[in-house]
């Protein structure tokens, strides 16, 4: 091979390489960013959803269980029933002569 064939393949081979480094470069700014944004934007949810169950809790339409930070960790349910019955009884008395 001639200088020429080799110099244009090291030219192709750096070339590739760069273009390699840039894309790399760009695609984990890019992630990084939206990762963050996904940080952000899930804590701004689980803030959203703590006030609208503390608003329920406290509007006493419903009950929660938390652990010792005071983080919700379920939910109460309070059941409750009750049950009315009548009954009747009635009958005809025969006697047999025998």
């Amino acid at each position: 091979m001639n200088d020429k064939g080799s110099c244009s393949m090291i030219t192709t081979l750096v070339g590739i390489l760069i273009g390699a480094l840039i894309t790399w470069g760009v695609a984990h700014v890019y992630y990084k960013k939206a990762g963050d944004e996904l940080k952000n934007e899930a804590k701004q949810l689980r803030e959203m959803n703590t006030l609208m169950l503390r608003a329920l809790e406290n509007a006493g339409l419903a009950e929660f269980n938390r652990d010792s930070k005071q983080n919700i960790t379920g939910l109460v349910l309070k059941l409750s029933g009750s049950v009315k019955s009548t009954s009747s009884v009635s009958g005809e008395l025969t006697v047999d002569d025998k």
